[in-house]
């Protein structure tokens, strides 16, 4: 029997981020069953192009994992594209068809792993992809049109269609004629009056922003101050409609929007930021942001080197935490690289031990035993022999813990077989190849997350 050539495989794995709530369709499912599959197979996973949080009838654009993988297409690195289902690949027939294309041409094939039946080698595996797709695009169209038609003639009505966690500021859920709708809320209008006047007239965003914490709320965040600079709200219309009560007219919300958008911080084009939503800050435990800089490294030919680095923005921009460091990227990429088999033993040496203490705490203290203390406290009540406080406070503690070991369960096994191969293979030679966009992609599909001491030197590491 002749010998196969290996394929060189490419994953791509997507999930939204309602199918991610709703069914747990987590990428490192897909992942886990791909990377089988293409051991099972023969074939040598080069890659791994992930999109969380995106659906399919996102734009092609949006999609950046796709735009990643036709880069290494065209590159030469693929042999054949791994997805789980074509619902993960397209299902869209306009865009299906443009990256088919870019595939033909270079002469890459997909296989949708648990559909065997649809592909592009023969008649009937054509014509089952067209109806798939076909049948997606109308699922697609349908629910978009549907959705679109319900929220338009709430919104024409005025009828809320969020919640009060989801309220900008200066606004509540209030009764109007029988409908919940949008009202102002009298407890924060002097805020909003106050800021709107403060940065038209000052037009200082880092000003505004100290002038509303200082005299109005100390939490209030960079991100809350971006968010009421750009909600269309507060001239009082939601999608161009009229919806709820104006802060502001047409014309002063068209000035503002100019003082706003007159000094537009753009991110340099080119910086990656491999760890951005793997790192939090260790004194208030906010995520930790990309930031950049530059400098040149060549006078004559003014060649640049870009440098990133993360920090608490709560710290630096909000000044509502004390941390005020820098984690370089270069050097946490160093230190993972050179450290990651020994951060991957000290993460099960922890796993062991945390759930050798949930064994423990199950062992003591069943719920059998804390019902019959609970028994035992209602007798010592009833007899008068415990005052009503002592009593209450310990029926409540033993409750309390009760509900808690209701929740302490052995944490299911876990399959760290594919990081362990990792570990057995050259991984520098390896990761020296990778793009910066499939390195970002290696680490978020093996760290969950990076633990800093308080001098942003690395305490710990938690893997998927």
């Amino acid at each position: 029997m002749a010998t196969q050539k290996i394929l060189r495989c490419a994953i791509y794995i997507r999930v939204s981020t309602a199918e991610q709530m709703m069914h747990g369709k987590s990428l490192e499912a897909q992942k886990e069953y791909l990377v089988r599959y293409a051991k099972e197979h023969g074939m040598i996973v080069v890659g791994v192009y992930a999109d969380e949080g995106k659906t399919a009838r996102k734009e092609l654009k949006k999609r950046k994992a796709i735009h990643s993988l036709l880069e290494d297409v065209k590159a030469g690195k693929i042999d054949v594209i791994l997805f789980w289902r074509l619902d993960r690949w397209f299902r869209n027939m306009s865009d299906f068809y443009k990256v088919q294309d870019v595939l033909d041409e270079y002469g890459v094939r997909w296989i949708s792993a648990s559909e065997p039946g649809i592909n592009m080698e023969t008649r009937d595996g054509r014509l089952q992809l067209n109806v798939v797709l076909s049948i997606g695009q109308n699922e697609v169209d349908t629910t978009s049109e549907r959705i679109k038609f319900v929220n338009e003639a709430s919104i024409r009505q005025g009828k809320v269609i969020f919640g009060d966690k989801n309220m900008p500021t200066g606004y509540m859920v209030g009764i109007v004629d029988g409908q919940k709708r949008m009202v102002k809320n009298p407890d924060e209008e002097d805020l909003v009056s106050a800021f709107f006047d403060y940065f038209e007239k000052h037009q200082s965003k880092q000003g505004t922003l100290r002038y509303i914490q200082q005299n109005f709320d100390p939490e209030f965040s960079h991100t809350m101050l971006r968010t009421m600079l750009a909600s269309e709200f507060y001239k009082g219309t939601y999608r161009g409609i009229p919806y709820c009560p104006a802060y502001l007219s047409e014309d002063r919300w068209a000035r503002i929007q100019k003082i706003s958008n007159r000094n537009v911080k753009h991110t340099p084009s080119g910086r990656v930021y491999l760890f951005t939503g793997l790192i939090r800050c260790p004194v208030c435990g906010q995520l930790l942001a990309g930031t950049g800089s530059s400098s040149i490294i060549n006078r004559k030919t003014k060649e640049k080197r870009s440098y990133c680095y993360y920090r608490c923005n709560r710290a630096m921009i909000d000044r509502l935490c004390s941390n005020r460091h820098r984690m370089s990227q270069n050097l946490l990429e160093k230190y993972l690289l050179d450290n990651l088999e020994t951060e991957y033993k000290k993460y099960r040496i922890r796993c062991e031990k945390i759930e050798e203490q949930k064994a423990k705490i199950r062992k003591t203290r069943t719920p059998e035993k804390l019902q019959n203390e609970l028994e035992r406290l209602n007798l010592l009540f009833q007899k008068g022999r415990v005052q009503w406080e002592y009593y209450s406070s310990e029926y409540d503690r033993i409750e309390k813990e009760i509900r808690e070991l209701s929740t302490i369960r052995p944490e299911p096994e876990r399959d760290f077989t594919y990081l362990e191969e990792l570990l057995q293979a050259d991984l520098g030679t390896i990761y020296a190849k990778l793009t910066p966009e499939n390195r970002r992609a290696f680490w978020r599909s093996t760290i969950r997350e990076i633990h800093l001491n308080e001098d942003f030197t690395v305490k710990s590491v938690d893997f998927l």
